[in-house]
């Protein structure tokens, strides 16, 4: 038994402006990364080896974009697919917002010699010993 006729209109009502909303941001976070780069329209089509004329329409939202697109767009901007996807509305945010671990992973795995990612394990972890002793000589992140 249905406690609500009107729920599933109201539920199509509500995807359509989800949609709508979701569009509107993928097409800003779109314009932001090729804004980034200086990239006009056609500049990310062939970055991203796609018409012209879908860059255009992800950016007036006139379509929504498709998982090809999205690893398309991806690899052009350099970054883990699964920010695009976030942008996308496909998958959900960050709990803390921070795409830092998506990035450092996609670049690490960019790297093919075994040796330089021996060197940027090492550098990273000098990184985290250097920061520890900061904290250590000034507890509140302070330096003197």
């Amino acid at each position: 038994m249905q406690c609500n006729k009107s729920a599933p209109h109201r539920n199509m009502e509500y995807a359509k402006m989800f949609s709508v909303g979701q569009n509107a941001y993928f097409s800003e976070w779109l314009q932001a990364e090729m804004d980034k780069r200086d990239w006009s329209q056609s500049d990310c089509a062939r970055a991203a080896d796609l018409n012209r004329a879908v860059i255009n329409k992800l950016l007036n939202g006139k379509c929504r974009p498709q998982p090809s697109t999205l690893g398309a767009l991806a690899r052009a901007f350099k970054m883990p697919v699964e920010t695009a996807y976030r942008a996308a509305g496909l998958l959900p945010s960050n709990a803390d917002h921070d795409d830092t671990i998506e990035q450092l992973m996609h670049v690490f795995k960019s790297i093919q010699s075994p040796q330089r990612r021996s060197t940027a394990i090492m550098l990273l972890k000098a990184l985290v010993t250097e920061e520890e002793n900061e904290q250590r000589s000034d507890p509140k992140g302070k330096q003197s």
